[in-house]
């Protein structure tokens, strides 16, 4: 009997202390200990390692969590079906989940690499800058890797609270181990905001007249070019960054700034916030070495596609240095090409305009606000339609054909009438289908080419919640299935 009192005592007394030491390790003792194995990983895998870290702190409250101590689980991964290891069962957003048990931290790091690399819903991640800390935190949440609606927030904050944006710098080889531990001077760091000041990027091979004067003589925040709002970021600035720092849609930004796609600059440049003119504010632009038409573009305020109509250029031509390019009115002649440029056959350009579904989409929605006036269509509701479920623009193209009468606001189907030697019917492209709405549900049928990410973006929703709406296991659709996209 007294020994069994002795040996309840004693287990008592190491729960006790082993209880009392998760209690007291902090914040800065979690980073202290685990920041190389962060700084490690990163340069393996390219998570970044100020992401990697904060997770970490947020998933184990610093180390102190219950599943971190009793698996070793730091970044709260569930089984799911490829995991083979040891399992615990946690409540988290349901009773008893299973969650993965690893044998130490580091494979609970590496892991947590291999988990982001190997799900494809985060493979856009990897496409960001490993120093662009809040593309990243934005990130994993639209992807849907936690439930709370604030996690990139959180993340953000305990980065910017700790200076972890250091060992992401370490990982990049951008700063020497040792020299900012503890400190993170943001000034030294590329980031838009509205008092960034902008800075050199530095002396680089290909720099030119254009280069340096595009580093140095624009002001803070926004500022206006040919009547245009702009802003001036450093190369490898995330673009989602920017859209949501300024409050745009990202496929506007993209579109404002004749980009190819949402990439993050390879260089520095001037962002448009607002949809650029057809014209220059001046006459001519006069050419330095080295710049492009985007260039010109960008500096002028002007739509690409008019610069090139304007001087009788076609995709893929650059200016020589030293010719001028009209940018009011229209040129007489081509200016000379630089050696280097790159002429395209007329059969191999494409056009200009963009006719992706979702551009399809956007296209009916602009018609049908025109033609029912005041009473615009909401972007997030379909198309409005007559009785019978006709589309407005269609009913108002047949009654310039004199198909339709109207009285009031129904309409009536065309009479039969004898047979007349038919005009003939233009041929038009057949658009994208709006989302379709049945009782307050809102949905969308996949057309060519689209993913499930895609689709989660157009109607800012995440893949996760389009994967529970739909029961979907996976990421893979089919052309012509219908998604349930907003309840």
């Amino acid at each position: 009997m007294q020994v069994r009192k002795f040996l309840l005592v004693v287990s008592f007394l190491i729960g006790f202390v082993t209880v009392l030491q998760a209690q007291t390790m902090t914040t800065q003792q979690y980073i202290a200990t685990y920041k190389n194995l962060a700084i490690e990983e990163m340069r393996r895998s390219g998570v970044p390692a100020a992401i990697k870290l904060a997770q970490g702190i947020v998933e184990t409250q610093s180390g102190n969590g219950t599943l971190c101590l009793q698996s070793n689980n730091h970044f709260g991964i569930k089984c799911k079906n490829t995991w083979t290891g040891k399992t615990i069962k946690y409540d988290d957003d349901a009773a008893q989940e299973c969650f993965r048990v690893y044998d130490s931290a580091a494979e609970s790091y590496r892991d947590h690499s291999d988990f982001l690399h190997s799900n494809p819903r985060y493979a856009f991640l990897f496409q960001f800058d490993g120093d662009d800390y809040k593309s990243w935190a934005f990130g994993l949440k639209q992807a849907g890797y936690a439930t709370n609606k604030t996690y990139p927030q959180q993340l953000i904050k305990v980065i910017e609270d700790y200076n972890l944006q250091q060992y992401s710098l370490i990982a990049m080889g951008k700063m020497t181990p040792g020299a900012g531990d503890g400190f993170f001077d943001k000034a030294s760091y590329a980031e838009v905001t509205p008092n960034a000041e902008p800075r050199s990027s530095g002396s680089r091979a290909h720099h030119n007249t254009h280069n340096k004067q595009q580093t140095g003589n624009y002001p803070k925040g926004i500022f206006e070019i040919n009547g245009r709002k702009a802003v001036f970021v450093k190369a490898g600035t995330s673009l989602i960054k920017v859209a949501d720092q300024y409050n745009k849609r990202l496929r506007k930004l993209v579109r404002f700034n004749d980009l190819d796609n949402d990439n993050s600059p390879t260089r520095d440049m001037i962002v448009f916030l607002q949809k650029k003119s057809k014209r220059g504010g001046k006459e001519f632009h006069p050419v330095v070495n080295g710049e492009t038409m985007h260039d010109v573009a960008q500096a002028e305020g002007i739509q690409l596609r008019w610069l090139r109509r304007r001087n009788k250029m076609n995709e893929g031509e650059e200016p020589a240095a030293g010719q001028r390019l009209t940018l009011d009115g229209f040129a007489s002649n081509a200016p000379r090409l630089a050696k280097n440029t790159r002429v395209l056959k007329e059969e191999d350009q494409e056009p200009p305009e963009d006719f992706s579904p979702r551009k399809a989409i956007e296209g009916i929605k602009e018609e049908v606000a025109k033609t029912s006036g005041a009473s615009a269509t909401p972007e997030n509701k379909p198309a409005a339609q007559q009785p019978g479920g006709i589309p407005v623009a269609m009913v108002e193209d047949l009654k310039k054909a004199g198909q339709v009468t109207t009285s009031g606001a129904a309409a009536t189907a065309p009479k039969a009438t004898l047979p007349q030697t038919p005009a003939p019917t233009p041929v038009t492209a057949k658009p994208a289908p709006a989302p379709a709405s049945r009782g307050g549900l809102q949905y969308h049928d996949v057309q060519p080419k689209e993913t499930l990410y895609g689709i989660a973006k157009m109607y800012n929703r995440s893949i996760a919640q389009l994967q529970e709406w739909n029961n979907l296991q996976g990421n893979d659709i089919k052309i012509g299935q219908r998604l349930l996209v907003n309840k």
